[in-house]
């Protein structure tokens, strides 16, 4: 709108009508009229283009179906993830965190106990404590009690003063998110703070499905109970959120030297392999891992099974973000958790196990995340989020009741499972309330959750142990 000049005297009579207001036509500013033009105008070939590609449509979900609607986010069908390999984690990032006051800063704000495993002497000497525990997986949590970064921590070696020292391991996206946040409750805490460059440091995952893996060895190679190694070069530590997934890696450099870690013959593993393999493991597991699976400021720790992967203290005193934590252990009632899920298409049979087919005509793309999940069939509240897939598999936060066999202790709802129900992915909606793909051919994209033998397990220790 045009604004009023600084003197009256410039201000020119002629533009203004003198006819009566109720005859005039209403005011309409530059801006606005070339926004009512633009809207008046057709969509051009382009904008049904993009329109396409953001609409939950069988171009977007079935790879297979290519034309001028096919999204160009679509990947491309992976192979099975091989039983031995070991890959760069280039979506994690380090923050070195040093100082005196370290571990007590740190105590304060993450959800597992790290006062006291510092102590333990990097020199491999007499003075180590057993049963240390030589990183942490845990997260950071708001105020609120949602989940705002997951991380690991490892103790490494303290500098020449000899202070404490970690490194934080994080999503690579929230890497300066999570230094914002360190950095405002640092006050006058003596500690330094810095993020690790990603050829400086790098952080690998080594696996191998042999029949020794886990059985009789170590739980961690190379130096001190676990520590770094003699060389100084290398942490290695078992990633015990769940069964098979392997050995955490902490190296300096951007390469990895297999040979030099010297594992143990059982573990070896082979050649590398890229992410993409690490990430189709963790699904096939149910392990969720990032801001793209735990929600920042969304996400509940119990629901994104921290609890049962080992990212809670319950016995820890305060922190950011306990109340409500242990309010929720205290109750017993989490009515969601992150289960893995197989894809399937409309006609097919639902899936009776957990597997991946990279034959599938189904394939995960980026449109499908976020969407809420529905029972086939009905309408209601949603039954669950998907979050994230490749290929026919994925993960998704899931009402346990409704779509799975578990049982919720403590919950006075009365919601049964029905093995027979199907529930689809609801495709997305317009300001309007509308499906954003309306007068589009879409396709059905169904869901079948299932709960992982491990995460069964430990959910029946869990109630066990909370009962007595």
């Amino acid at each position: 709108m045009q604004a009023l000049p600084r003197s009256a005297s410039r201000w020119s009579l002629r533009g203004l009508s003198s006819a009566p207001l109720g005859s005039r036509a209403p005011f309409v500013c530059a801006s606005c009229r070339s926004l009512q033009y633009q809207q008046s105008r057709p969509p051009t070939q382009h904008q049904r283009h993009q329109q396409q590609q953001r609409s939950f449509t069988s171009s977007s979900s079935l790879r297979g179906e290519s034309g001028a609607g096919s999204s160009s986010s679509i990947p491309s069908p992976l192979a099975p993830p091989p039983s031995s390999g070991h890959a760069r984690l280039r979506t994690r990032r380090l923050i070195s965190i040093s100082g005196i006051d370290a571990p007590h800063f740190l105590q304060g704000l993450i959800t597992t106990s790290i006062e006291g495993n510092h102590t333990a002497d990097l020199s491999g000497d007499a003075k180590s404590t057993a049963g240390k525990t030589p990183w942490f997986y845990c997260g950071f949590l708001n105020a609120l009690g949602r989940v705002l970064h997951d991380v690991f921590i490892y103790p490494v070696p303290p500098g020449s003063g000899g202070e404490p020292h970690f490194m934080i391991e994080v999503d690579a996206v929230q890497l300066t998110t999570l230094l914002k946040h360190l950095k405002r409750y640092k006050l006058r805490s003596k500690i330094f703070l810095r993020a690790i460059e990603e050829d400086e440091m790098s952080v690998w995952q080594i696996w191998n499905d042999g029949e020794g893996e886990g059985e009789g060895l170590s739980p961690v190679f190379g130096g001190a109970k676990g520590l770094p190694q003699s060389d100084g070069r290398s942490v290695v530590i078992p990633d015990l959120r769940a069964p098979g997934m392997g050995y955490r890696v902490l190296t300096v450099g951007a390469d990895l030297n297999v040979q030099a870690l010297d594992l143990p013959s059982e573990i070896q593993p082979a050649a590398a392999t890229d992410e993409a393999a690490y990430r189709m493991r963790r699904y096939l597991r149910g392990v969720p891992e990032g801001s793209a699976e735990i929600i920042p400021a969304q996400a509940m720790p119990q629901e994104s099974n921290m609890d049962v992967m080992g990212g809670i203290d319950f016995r820890k005193g305060c922190y950011v973000g306990q109340e409500l934590t242990i309010r929720t252990r205290h109750r017993g009632v989490v009515r969601k958790r992150i289960l893995p899920c197989a894809l399937y298409g409309e006609g097919e049979v639902m899936p009776t196990s957990l597997e991946y087919r990279p034959d599938t005509s189904l394939c995960v793309s980026d449109d499908l995340r976020g969407l809420t999940i529905g029972r086939l069939g009905k309408k209601g509240r949603s039954t669950g989020t998907f979050l994230a897939g490749t290929g026919n598999v994925g993960l998704a936060l899931c009402r346990v009741q409704l779509m799975s066999d578990l049982v919720v202790p403590n919950d006075t709802a009365t919601l049964e499972f029905d093995p027979t129900a199907e529930f689809v992915i609801q495709p997305s909606k317009d300001e309007e309330g509308k499906p954003a793909a309306e007068g589009v051919d879409t396709k059905t994209v169904k869901v079948k959750a299932f709960v992982p033998d491990w995460l069964r397990h430990r959910l029946d220790e869990d109630a066990v142990r909370h009962q007595k």
